[in-house]
């Protein structure tokens, strides 16, 4: 059986100072964890919503773009000199440049529906841990809470003058705390 080593704490503030850090930690982990939920869930819709539309729109446009840029260039092409050009370079650039344009929406909307898909897979790997992190913060963070009330309150009795002597038998309040289970590795 290992020997149980002492503490030299004089004062139960040092206890009550880690409490408080330890339910600051645990307000902190809960916060992130809803945080970490709530900010996957508005990129996704953002990619899904925002994006899709955006460039569904900026397709629309552009392949009319590059319709009317192809009938112009094909109208100088076929020497209509109504337009009073000898050459159809200028509109041929055009034309290209507008199917340039319209092959980008149609690569962004590609990869706007990547990302999205993408980044759900990731936060569906992440669930679990983040779930079982919930959870043994709403189990083991109050029993760790109560075990340092009685930490807190044994040690105010030791130090009080005229207190318990250190090795004295059933002076100290007794705290059970029972010890966690085993948090389920199967989610």
């Amino acid at each position: 059986m290992p020997r149980r080593s002492s503490a030299n704490i004089r004062s139960p503030d040092l206890l009550r100072r880690f409490r408080h850090k330890f339910v600051e930690f645990d307000e902190t982990a809960r916060r992130a964890l809803v945080s970490i939920s709530n900010d996957v869930n508005s990129v996704v819709d953002w990619l899904r919503g925002d994006q899709t539309r955006l460039w569904n729109l900026q397709l629309r446009k552009r392949h009319e773009e590059m319709k009317r840029t192809w009938r112009e260039y094909v109208a100088a092409r076929h020497g209509d000199r109504r337009m009073g050009k000898p050459s159809s370079v200028d509109e041929r650039k055009a034309w290209e440049k507008a199917k340039r344009r319209k092959e980008e929406a149609e690569e962004k909307i590609r990869r706007v529906k990547g990302w999205a898909t993408a980044l759900e897979r990731e936060a569906e790997k992440l669930r679990p841990p983040c779930h079982r992190l919930d959870e043994m913060l709403l189990t083991l963070t109050p029993r760790a809470l109560m075990r340092l009330e009685h930490m807190i309150e044994n040690l105010e009795i030791y130090l009080k003058p005229g207190g318990p002597a250190p090795d004295a038998p059933g002076t100290l309040r007794d705290a059970p705390v029972e010890e966690p289970d085993a948090p389920d590795q199967s989610g």
